[in-house]
C-alpha cells in the first residue's frame, strides 16, 4: 500500500508535536481510509489531493476519538438530537425514505459506538466545504455511499484493537496546574490562573484550527491574513495576533455554528477542565459578540408594519410601484441612495421581524407556496426555492428562513435535481430543513430569532 499520508500530517491534526505508537497506528489507518475511498473513486471529487488526504485523516480521527472517550463526536450527535430529533442529519433514518441496495444492511444507529451515518457524514460535510464546490451538493448518491461502506468495514475491523489516544484524552481532560489549597500562596495562585490562560488559548487555538472536527478554519484564517496584508494598511504582528484570537474565540464557521467556546464548553462540561470554559471574565469576552449587535433600527422599522397587522406575515407586490405605495403606507421611509433592478419579474416579497427589520425580496415569490401569493409556480419553485435554503445570493435572513419553514411555505425546496430521486429526496430534503439552513446560513435558533415579546 503505497504511503500518501504522513505522521507529520497525523499530528497536526493534535495538540502536541510528537508522535507516539498510538499516532504510528493512526497515521497507517488514514492511508488505509484513504486507499479505500479512492477504490471507491471518491478521492476524485476533490480537485486538491490535500482535501481528499484530508477527508481520510477526519475519518480516522473520527474513529480515535470515539475509542479514546474524547467526546467531541457524541457531543455533535447529542446536540443534534437536542435540535433536530435525530443523531445525525440525512443518514440515521435513511432507510426510511431512500430503499437501497448499499443502506439495506445499515445497522440501526448507536451513539456510543462507531456509525456508518457518522462516515456518510463526513464524507458529504468534507465534500460540501471543499474550496471548490460553490454549490449546494446533494447527500445521497452512488460513489458516497460505496465509500462509507468501505471506510467503516475498515473501522469495524480495527474496532476491538485500536488503541486509545491517552495523551489527547489527558490534553483534553485534565486541568494543566496543581490545585490550591489553604496554604498556596497569592504567587502561586497568580501562576495558576496563567496556566489557565495558555492552556485555554492553545486548546482553543487547536480545537479550531487543528481538530478534525473543524475544517477549513485554518485557510480561512489564511486567507483573511493575505487580504489585510495587500491592503494598504498593511498587517502588522500585533493585528495579525489579534485576528486570529477573535476568529478563534467569536468565528461560528464551524458544525451547527457554535464556536469553538461554545463546543468545548459542552464537550468538557463533566471534565475536570470545565473550569476554563466556565471562568466568568473569559465567558462574558467569548459571548460579547452576540450583545454587539444594535437592533434598534430593525426594530423601529418592524414596529411600522406591526402597527399595520403586518408582524408576522409575508406582503406578496406586484412591482416596484406597489411596493413604495405599501412602503409609504406603513409610513416607512426609503433610504435616499436605494436602487431597486431595472428589470425584475412581477412579484416582490416583503417580510419582517425584529431583528432583521424590514426584507425585501425580488425574483423568489414564485418560490413561496402561500395562498395570498398569487405568484407561485410550483414547477419552477421545484427547481429554485432550494436556493433559499444554501443561501445562494442571500434572498432572506436567517430568520426569515426560518419563518418560511416553520409555515411550510417552502415545500418544494429540494437538494437533489436528478429526477431519479427526485421524489424520494424532496421528502428526506424537508424532513432535514431546518438543520440545511441552519448549516448552509450558519444560523442558530437559540441566537439569531427575535424574542418572542418584540414580536
Amino acid at each position: 500500500m503505497k504511503k500518501v499520508i504522513f505522521t507529520q500530517e497525523w499530528i497536526a491534526l493534535h495538540p502536541y508535536e510528537k508522535a507516539d505508537e498510538t499516532d504510528l497506528y493512526y497515521t497507517e489507518l488514514a492511508n488505509e481510509i484513504y486507499h479505500a475511498l479512492d477504490e471507491a473513486c471518491y478521492t476524485h471529487n476533490f480537485k486538491n489531493m490535500d482535501d481528499a488526504k484530508q477527508l481520510a485523516l477526519s475519518i480516522a480521527g473520527y474513529f480515535e476519538d470515539v475509542i479514546s472517550g474524547t467526546g467531541i463526536w457524541k457531543t455533535f450527535t447529542e446536540e443534534c438530537k437536542q435540535r433536530y430529533g435525530t443523531y445525525i442529519p440525512f443518514y440515521e433514518k435513511e432507510s426510511e425514505f431512500i430503499k437501497s441496495p448499499l443502506n439495506e444492511d445499515d445497522p440501526a444507529y448507536d451513539p456510543e459506538e462507531i456509525n456508518i451515518a457518522d462516515v456518510k457524514f463526513l464524507l458529504w460535510h468534507h465534500y460540501q466545504q471543499s474550496s471548490f464546490v460553490q454549490e449546494a451538493v446533494p447527500f445521497l448518491f452512488g460513489t458516497l455511499e460505496l465509500a462509507a461502506k468501505l471506510a467503516y468495514n475498515i473501522l469495524d475491523r480495527e474496532y476491538e484493537t485500536a488503541p486509545e489516544n491517552e495523551r489527547l484524552l489527558t490534553y483534553l481532560s485534565e486541568m494543566p496546574e496543581i490545585e490550591g489549597n489553604a496554604e498556596t500562596t497569592e504567587e502561586e495562585i497568580e501562576k495558576n490562573k496563567e496556566l489557565d490562560e495558555i492552556h485555554r488559548r492553545d486548546t482553543l487555538a487547536w480545537f479550531h484550527y487543528g481538530c478534525y472536527f473543524n475544517i477549513g478554519n485554518q485557510k480561512r484564517l489564511q486567507f483573511t491574513l493575505q487580504q489585510m496584508a495587500n491592503s494598504p494598511q498593511g498587517l502588522t504582528e500585533p493585528l495579525a495576533y489579534s485576528v486570529q484570537m477573535e476568529m478563534t474565540i467569536a468565528s461560528r464557521n464551524n458544525l451547527l455554528a457554535l464556536t469553538s467556546y461554545e463546543w468545548l464548553s459542552k464537550i468538557c462540561r463533566n471534565m475536570p477542565t470545565h473550569k476554563l470554559w466556565e471562568d466568568e471574565e473569559f465567558k462574558k469576552k467569548a459571548t460579547e459578540q452576540y450583545e454587539k449587535v444594535d437592533h434598534e433600527k430593525a426594530i423601529h422599522d418592524y414596529n411600522l408594519l406591526k402597527a399595520k397587522g403586518y408582524e408576522d406575515k409575508f406582503i406578496f407586490l406586484e412591482d416596484v410601484k406597489t411596493l413604495k405605495e405599501f412602503l409609504k403606507e406603513i409610513e416607512f421611509e426609503l433610504p435616499k441612495d436605494i436602487r431597486f433592478p431595472q428589470k425584475y419579474e412581477k412579484g416582490i416579497i416583503l417580510s419582517g421581524s425584529p431583528y432583521t427589520g424590514i426584507n425585501i425580496s425580488f425574483g423568489l415569490a414564485h418560490c413561496i407556496a402561500s395562498p395570498e401569493n398569487p405568484y407561485y409556480v410550483q414547477e419552477r419553485a421545484e427547481t429554485d426555492s432550494f436556493g433559499i435554503i444554501s443561501g445562494n445570493g442571500l434572498p432572506f435572513p436567517y430568520e426569515i428562513v426560518c419563518k418560511l419553514i416553520e409555515n411550510n411555505l417552502i415545500p418544494d425546496a429540494n437538494i437533489f435535481t436528478s429526477q431519479y430521486v427526485k421524489e424520494e429526496g424532496l421528502k428526506i430534503t424537508q424532513a432535514n430543513l431546518q438543520f440545511l439552513a441552519d448549516y448552509y446560513l450558519m444560523g442558530r435558533k437559540d441566537k439569531d430569532l427575535s424574542p418572542k415579546e418584540l414580536w
